[in-house]
């Protein structure tokens, strides 16, 4: 897999010194999405910042940011790691346990959008995991993000759910 990115920006790793803006992507991505609400801003701030400095630190959370010309941070994606139990594969047959990326946190400043700085932060971290043999890959689409994570071959899973908590 080759990343492309156009030559006035680049990519690099994230730091835990990035927190503070790994936490206003994630803000600013659920904003735009109309899941938080704007009280709720600061708070959740607040917690990413704390998150991102701790699981950066601790490497379970390995990102990336396109930095432009001027060294404005203008995108960002990562990915939260674990080990995952063995299961079965398709063919009935075990697999054994292994690592699991789950992308999160892909967020492009507005006046860079359309660039194709979202495919070249996912071909980066793809390569990444092909790299390190981290074999299974999710994420959650967003409408906006879903064409392009079908093009690079994500698929739906049908039989994910998520618990809401214990209903009276």
């Amino acid at each position: 897999m080759k990343t492309e990115i156009p030559s006035e920006f680049h990519i690099r790793r994230a730091t835990v010194a990035d927190a503070k803006v790994l936490a206003r992507h994630r803000c600013e991505m659920w904003l735009a999405m109309n899941d938080l609400l704007p009280e709720g801003y600061h708070q959740m701030y607040e917690q990413c910042i704390q998150y991102f400095e701790e699981t950066v630190a601790d490497k379970s959370y390995q990102g990336w940011l396109i930095v432009d010309a001027s060294g404005k941070i203008v995108a960002g994606g990562g990915l939260l790691l674990r080990r995952i139990a063995p299961y079965p594969l398709e063919n009935g047959l075990s697999c054994s346990s292994e690592m699991q990326a789950h992308i999160l946190n892909m967020f492009t400043e507005i006046d860079y959008r359309c660039y194709g700085l979202a495919k070249s932060l996912m071909d980066t971290m793809l390569h990444w995991c092909e790299e390190e043999k981290v074999g299974h890959v999710t994420l959650n689409a967003s409408s906006v993000g879903k064409p392009l994570y079908q093009k690079l071959g994500f698929g739906e899973v049908k039989n994910f759910m998520k618990w809401n908590g214990r209903q009276p």
